[in-house]
């Protein structure tokens, strides 16, 4: 149990540091998109919740806010990429 515990924080290590996904990640290239997709949402709902907290706006506007706002940052990030690319 031990093992894989190191095995998984080795492999979480090097997505963070190097950017990859190693190999035998058990998971799809369609999987792996949708969960990160998730987990930025998430992040950005949270940010944003906090964010509302702190200056005094309702939090769930706030998160749901700062995610609209990301979402529309990424389709503007993907169809300059298109566009140039």
């Amino acid at each position: 149990m031990l093992q894989a515990g190191g095995r998984a924080a080795s492999a979480g290590v090097t997505v963070a540091v190097d950017g990859t996904v190693p190999p035998s990640a058990g998971l799809s290239s369609s999987s792996a998109l949708v969960c990160s997709s998730g987990i930025t949402l998430l992040a950005l709902f949270l940010f944003g919740y906090v964010k509302g907290r702190l200056t005094g706006l309702r939090p769930w506007r706030g998160g749901l806010y700062t995610v609209g706002v990301g979402s529309l940052a990424a389709v503007a990030a993907f169809a300059i990429a298109r566009l140039f690319g």
